[in-house]
């Protein structure tokens, strides 16, 4: 059945394997190449997480594992380069159910408050990824965020409204990036509040 946490894996894994894509352009020793090889870790571990939780929920394990659950595995181990790119077929997977898109669109609107928070947390994470890897490319040779290190740590007091200022962006894309990001985090932040409350509410509901 069609959920919105599977929409979101096919689309982390569309996402991931753009990323990947992009190193290709890239100098392979450059701090923005590892930045991406970090996020790529963190995806993995969602994959790997997900992975998991098909094979617990599996009612023949054995048949699971070796029909679809063994190319999931293999996708969720970031050290094996020539693998990476089977992901795709996580996605095939997923959208095979959705029949056409008037289904997807049944689906949102029949599912409108998960599919919004599902969708607020898609962007949200794409948009942490993209801004903290294009702020370290346009700042690592004119600002204090030259390592990747640097850039998940900026990203990170950012999209939390922290903002230690230890380090931050000096171009005119870097700062317009930064707002971009801190925007996201009180999106990302307020979503979250939302949906804490209407959860302890439904609860409270069901116990009456």
């Amino acid at each position: 059945m069609l959920s919105v946490t599977k929409l979101i894996i096919a689309l982390l894994s569309l996402f991931s394997i753009g990323l990947l894509s992009a190193t290709f352009f890239l100098d392979p020793t450059s701090e923005v190449s590892r930045l991406i090889e970090y996020y790529d870790v963190l995806l993995c571990l969602v994959f790997f997480i997900d992975f998991c939780s098909q094979m617990y929920k599996a009612e023949n394990r054995t048949k699971f594992f070796f029909t679809t659950g063994w190319l999931d595995l293999i996708s969720s181990i970031p050290v094996i380069h020539e693998f990476r790119y089977v992901r795709v077929f996580r996605i095939f997977r997923v959208f095979r159910i959705v029949k056409s898109f008037r289904l997807l669109i049944n689906f949102i609107k029949t599912h409108k408050v998960q599919s919004l928070y599902g969708v607020i947390l898609f962007v949200s994470i794409t948009t942490v990824i993209l801004t903290s890897t294009f702020v370290l490319y346009f700042e690592k040779d004119v600002g204090n965020i030259k390592t990747a290190e640097d850039a998940i740590w900026w990203s990170f007091v950012s999209v939390t409204t922290v903002g230690y200022g230890d380090h931050y962006p000096v171009t005119t894309i870097g700062r317009g990036l930064s707002i971009l990001l801190i925007s996201t985090g009180i999106a990302l932040f307020g979503a979250l509040i939302s949906y804490i409350t209407a959860s302890v509410e439904s609860i409270k509901n069901q116990g009456k």
